[in-house]
């Protein structure tokens, strides 16, 4: 957890020296007929957590790191622009915890952890430039999504001759929005912060997980093409 806090904090004091420096170059002129965008940030999910076979223990894996992009079209319209875009993020974590065993016996059990996430999702979105000069934008979009999680978890316990492991993945099909701000770094490539709502549904009750899976996710973005 406080590594993947320093992490985002580097990765976002790099981006702001970048942005300083970018203006003193220039930025070639985007001939594509398309633009993309990188995006780096972490989701909080309600509620996603885990029971393990055999104790009283939960693991709680609802806060995840997310790397992804997206691609969209080129917006139609001058100041308020408007288009189609799709995009990917995957969010991965994992965790140890050790404890005294609850039977008595003074030993240690260990529980090693992994959640990874994947989540392919597109629709309309809208762009509004704040100034004539588009220097500044903010932008809203939603649509549908598809997620795919995969859990897996494994009990390490000195009483017992084999460990235990508990294991699950599942699909799930719901809705996203998202909206954010952006200010120019090149002639053709903004920079800014947004955030992400997703709503699910998906089935991990094998391992008492939640079945409806709600996000909240904060991000740095880099969109290349505006």
């Amino acid at each position: 957890m406080k590594f993947t806090k320093l992490a985002l904090l580097g990765f976002t004091t790099l981006l702001l020296s970048t942005t300083v420096r970018a203006q003193d170059h220039t930025y070639d002129y985007w001939g594509e007929n398309y633009t993309v965008q990188s995006l780096l940030g972490v989701v909080q999910y309600e509620n996603l957590k885990f029971n393990v076979e055999g104790t009283t223990k939960e693991i709680d894996l609802s806060l995840l790191p997310q790397l992804g992009a997206g691609w969209g079209t080129l917006p139609r319209g001058d100041r308020f622009q408007y288009g189609l875009e799709c995009s990917f993020l995957m969010g991965f974590m994992a965790d140890d915890i050790s404890f005294i065993s609850a039977g008595g016996s003074g030993l240690y059990v260990k529980i090693s952890t992994s959640m990874w996430m994947f989540d392919l999702a597109g629709g309309p979105y809208a762009n509004l430039f704040l100034d004539k000069n588009h220097k500044v934008r903010i932008y809203a979009a939603a649509g549908p999504l598809m997620t795919y999680a995969n859990y897996r978890s494994q009990r390490e316990d000195a009483s017992i001759p084999e460990d235990t492991t508990d294991y699950e993945s599942a699909f799930g099909i719901g809705v996203y929005a998202r909206t954010g701000f952006e200010f120019r770094i090149y002639e053709a490539g903004m920079l800014g912060l947004g955030v992400r709502g997703s709503w699910a549904n998906i089935d991990l009750s094998d391992v008492g997980g939640s079945s409806e899976l709600t996000g909240l996710a904060a991000f740095v973005s880099f969109t290349a093409g505006l």
